[in-house]
């Protein structure tokens, strides 16, 4: 009898110890993504960009911060944060930044509210992001676009 009560401790022992070695979102991550959208004569062109996304667990939160990459065609940006609920494996992330938005010269600001959903595969994230301009009909909704990470190592 007590060895099958050894069996089973041990058994619930190692459970354990695998579910807290599930994968986190939590850690730092160098992320390709879409930084914005240009559009001239009706025609969409993706601006792809390169930055590091932080993301550390609050609670029963995912806070991160994207600090983009500098890029030769485009002022700096502030980072931008995203909020998600805390998750192992696939969560969604909403983050709202400022536009900049160039109309035949008129230069007016906007809010860009972006969904992030991301999913963990090891030590990268897949996924996609899809913005929305709020105020402005752009007529139809930009589809989402692909986002690849790899975990930076400490």
């Amino acid at each position: 009898m007590k060895r099958i009560v050894v069996c089973l401790l041990a058994l619930t022992a190692t459970g354990t110890a695998l579910a807290a070695q599930a994968p986190s979102f939590a850690g730092t991550w160098q992320l390709s993504y879409p930084r914005g959208t240009r559009v001239e004569n009706g025609e969409a062109t993706v601006l792809w960009g390169t930055g590091v996304l932080s993301i550390a667990t609050q609670g029963d939160s995912l806070i991160g911060t994207l600090t983009g990459d500098p890029a030769p065609d485009m002022p700096p940006r502030p980072p931008v944060r995203l909020a998600g609920k805390a998750s192992t494996g696939e969560t969604t992330f909403i983050s709202s930044s400022e536009a900049t938005l160039n109309m035949n010269g008129d230069m007016k600001t906007a809010t860009v509210v972006s969904t992030w959903n991301l999913r963990l595969k090891g030590d990268s994230l897949v996924g996609t992001v899809q913005r929305k301009l709020q105020g402005y009909d752009m007529g139809e909704d930009q589809p989402a676009q692909a986002v690849t990470g790899v975990r930076k190592q400490s």
